[in-house]
């Protein structure tokens, strides 16, 4: 058999590219615009049941934990040695540790970002999200130390096992720790309240202060709850009437300050309050203020 030489080879590479007939450019980009169409509503479908799955997984408390078994089944133990056995002793030893109230509220925070990510708009969101912060809230104490809670949305296992990461990391203004209640409030909730005058953000700032307060009560060192009492309670207290007049209770805010600041004329914070409650004071007042 004779064999072409280089020259021969880079000829007849030539030649076959000379005499290729040209792409069908109107044909081809019709196509992708279909292809596109088609990846574009198979990703809805596929979200659209993702978002189903997880709704359904967060009923209730135990159909959360047989999710998350289920998760944890898939992502660490299939394929590996004695799949089996060492799934079935893993669930032994983690049994105790497990707790389905926080894995659940894991899966309905999940859910509710995924609705998010779908495109639900801030009206939607918000009483969902709302409601699960004052839920969560409420509940966080029984369930401290649940890592699943203090883990980012983005890397638990039930995105690692849908492939959730990218989708639930493009998210802005939103907090990606279930367990960060404050988190939720300060990127989300917050500023739709103050926005909408909505007068619920002042129990969120009645509530925080109870807790921090019984939280700093129950400090076996006196120092620290003298701290808190000095320092950190005068300032949610300001933060509060901050919203007071961000709500249009501007009287009863700008009143609230002045308090603030004679009761703590040494705050670390007073200069600042000082400048702040004099611009107010000097600026005018919006139409519609109490």
């Amino acid at each position: 058999m004779r064999l072409l030489g280089p020259t021969r080879c880079r000829l007849s590479t030539s030649l076959l590219a000379q005499y290729s007939p040209p792409n069908d450019t109107a044909s081809i980009l019709a196509g992708l615009k279909d292809l596109k169409a088609a990846h574009v509503s198979s990703s809805r479908s596929q979200l659209s049941q993702t978002i189903s799955d997880f709704s359904n997984a967060s009923a209730n408390d135990s159909a959360a934990l047989a999710f998350y078994l289920e998760a944890i089944r898939v992502t660490e133990f299939v394929g590996q040695p004695h799949e089996q056995n060492a799934f079935r002793d893993w669930k032994k030893r983690e049994a105790s540790n497990l707790s389905a109230s926080a894995i659940r509220s894991c899966l309905r925070y999940t859910t509710i970002s995924l609705q998010r990510s779908a495109g639900a708009t801030d009206d939607q969101i918000f009483p969902l999200l709302l409601d699960y912060a004052q839920e969560t809230n409420s509940m966080l104490s029984s369930v401290s130390g649940q890592k699943i809670l203090d883990q980012p949305i983005t890397g638990n296992v039930f995105a690692k096992w849908y492939n959730l990461g990218d989708r639930l990391g493009g998210l802005k203004d939103w907090e990606d720790k279930p367990g960060d209640v404050d988190g939720i409030y300060e990127k989300f909730l917050l500023p739709i309240m103050r926005r909408n005058r909505d007068e619920r953000i002042l129990k969120y700032w009645d509530q925080k202060i109870a807790n921090e307060t019984s939280a700093a009560s129950e400090s076996a060192a006196a120092f620290n709850t003298d701290r808190f009492n000095q320092t950190r309670r005068p300032s949610l207290l300001w933060s509060r009437a901050e919203d007071m007049i961000a709500i249009s209770l501007r009287n009863q805010g700008i009143t609230e300050m002045y308090r603030i600041i004679k009761s703590f004329p040494n705050h670390p914070d007073a200069g600042k309050w000082i400048d702040e409650l004099q611009s107010l004071l000097t600026a005018p007042s919006s139409t519609g203020t109490q």
